[in-house]
């Protein structure tokens, strides 16, 4: 494992980045608190190669930074354009060009430090928590349903558990296996700063293997799959 370490504003943030030998798959994970995420993305670099890296600062899925004399506070997942820079400042904290800028600086290095935009597909790493979020936020009447060009359930499963993919062949191939499954409509989602929207705006397929937290065995296989499909 090495370490990468990036500034904002007094504030260090680490990216911990696990190589395996192999086929270079990329797997993120952005949100500190979801570790079990990363277990099974490391057990899969293990057994097929690829890297894993995580961005580590406090164990919460917010970052926190100084300022200015003051503390911001915002969503990593949410740093990828402007107005999702906006969006989480607002919503977290407080919104100040300085910060702004400081946000926008750690987003761009990160998105050039370790080539992002030149990977083939993105696999981004998340867990759930038993609460309202999960694939069923994805249907029409669901809070995320604007976003979404299909979408398959599956009762069998649990239902916080599911991908997210924003590439059709993905959402067929996932489908026919019978997993919860949503495909971003890429048309006409939102602009949130988030990961997906911005692969989908480059053209690099983006594929979030989401669990719930206490579910590691479906992880993997989950991630087992992924490995299958891209290969196919």
């Amino acid at each position: 494992m090495t370490k990468v370490t990036f500034k904002l504003g007094k504030t260090e943030i680490q990216a911990l980045v696990h190589q395996a030998d192999g086929a270079g798959l990329t797997m993120l994970n952005v949100h500190d608190d979801e570790d079990t995420s990363v277990q099974a993305g490391l057990a899969n670099i293990q057994k097929y190669g690829g890297r894993v890296i995580e961005l580590a600062h406090s164990g919460e899925r917010l970052i926190t930074f100084g300022l200015g004399g003051r503390n911001y506070s915002f969503d990593p997942n949410r740093i990828f354009s402007d107005t999702g820079i906006a969006e989480t400042l607002k919503l977290q904290s407080a919104w100040s060009a300085e910060a702004h800028a400081e946000v926008r600086a750690f987003a761009a290095a990160y998105l050039s430090r370790f080539a992002l935009e030149s990977e083939p597909v993105i696999v981004a790493l998340h867990n759930t928590m038993e609460g309202p979020f999960s694939v069923e936020s994805f249907l029409p009447a669901g809070n995320y349903g604007s976003s979404v060009a299909e979408i398959q359930v599956n009762p069998e499963r649990s239902k916080f558990d599911f991908f997210y993919v924003t590439n059709r062949r993905f959402f067929e191939y996932l489908k026919r296996l019978d997993f919860n499954v949503v495909l971003q409509d890429n048309e006409r989602v939102a602009d949130d700063g988030s990961l997906s929207v911005h692969f989908s705006r480059k053209g690099i397929p983006y594929i979030n293997v989401e669990a719930e937290v206490r579910h590691l065995p479906a992880q993997i296989e989950m991630l087992k799959v992924v490995r299958e499909m891209l290969a196919g």
